[in-house]
């Protein structure tokens, strides 16, 4: 169970109730499925739903490969003449491992899109990687996106071995393993490895000294600012010994390192704060918090790393703000005492 909401100025740790493990994922959970037919991918956005989905030899929806949703909803019919609507399958591929959806937003990228690839290690070198994309214009995050680029390197996977559902597609032999990670439920299995597998390669690409505590700034993501007052909150993670760190400005390995060598990572509830994957156990993140994020949670349950809250208040105005009393109150618990006071004093110059 996760705690009850917060009172406003006290620390909350954050965790489940020594969740029970959960299996591991395995070769035999995976579903073969010959002369099967995946449909193309549609996001209507407008509408809140997407179509494109497995269908069986019979031309019958397979129920197991749907995303379970959150506020996008699969509208995809029943039977493949339906959703077909009389197109002709483009492409053929003879063996094909299903993952799911190939997100390019970081946070549904690091949640969903990374656990699916810990199945990759379950198959033949040769099978292709097939995902269905979540956005309109139906890029591979695997070859537009740094993150992705970066992701299939790390791991040692050939990005000609990436499909995207873009057309409609028969294949052969399709591989179906269960979905690892849902939005409603969180994790189904434990695929740590696949996190551990990212930070050992990151690991091992750079030998460079890490900060012990960072701050993620979502300052300069213009348009997406959740606190009113994170400069003035920078300045005071900054007085406590924390590196203030724009993972937007970073490579995904670079980010990768910072979060592995870190004892706390320190930010506003977002994205970014899923690097938290790659913290060693008995690590503490603490979350500047607008609104309760449970997929946050779960993935550091998963991770064994520990999760704090420090609640921010709605101001008239609707902006949400930190008070500082009680970030003070927390940074203190969690043995992050002031610098000495001129050390402050240029770091807030510096600010400035």
């Amino acid at each position: 169970m996760y705690g009850r909401p917060p009172p406003s100025h006290e620390r909350l740790t954050i965790m489940e109730d020594e969740p029970a493990p959960l299996p591991f994922p395995h070769r035999d959970m995976i579903q073969i499925l010959p002369n099967a037919t995946v449909t193309r991918a549609v996001m209507n956005r407008a509408g809140k739903f997407h179509l494109g989905a497995v269908y069986d030899s019979a031309g019958a929806l397979v129920q197991a490969a749907l995303r379970v949703p959150d506020k996008y909803r699969a509208r995809d019919p029943g039977m493949l003449s339906e959703a077909l609507a009389g197109r002709v399958v483009e492409r053929r591929l003879k063996r094909a491992l299903y993952l799911g959806h190939g997100f390019t937003h970081f946070g549904h990228f690091m949640l969903e899109t990374i656990s699916a690839l810990y199945w990759v290690r379950e198959v033949d070198a040769e099978v292709s990687l097939l995902f269905h994309p979540f956005e309109e214009a139906g890029e591979n995050v695997f070859t537009h996106y740094a993150h992705g680029v970066e992701c299939l390197k790390l791991l040692g996977i050939s990005p000609e071995r990436v499909a995207i559902a873009t057309a409609d597609l028969a294949v052969d032999e399709l591989l179906l393993p269960p979905r690892a990670y849902d939005m409603s439920n969180g994790p189904h299995y434990d695929f740590g490895a696949v996190y551990r597998s990212l930070r050992e390669a990151a690991l091992r690409s750079s030998i460079a000294p890490q900060a012990k505590r960072i701050y993620l700034s979502r300052r300069w993501l213009k348009g997406r600012e959740r606190l009113a007052n994170e400069a003035a909150i920078e300045r005071r993670m900054k007085g406590r010994g924390f590196t203030v760190l724009h993972p937007e400005r970073m490579s995904f390995s670079d980010q990768i390192r910072a979060a592995a060598a870190a004892d706390i990572l320190a930010g506003v509830d977002g994205s970014a704060l899923h690097l938290a994957a790659f913290m060693r156990p008995g690590a503490r993140v603490l979350v500047l918090e607008t609104r309760r994020r449970r997929n946050v949670l779960k993935l550091n349950a998963l991770m064994r790393v520990e999760t704090i809250a420090v609640p921010a208040t709605r101001k008239p105005d609707g902006a949400y703000a930190i008070d500082p009393a009680q970030l003070d109150a927390t940074l203190d618990s969690l043995g992050c005492p002031p610098l000495p006071g001129p050390i402050r004093r240029i770091l807030d110059l510096l600010v400035r």
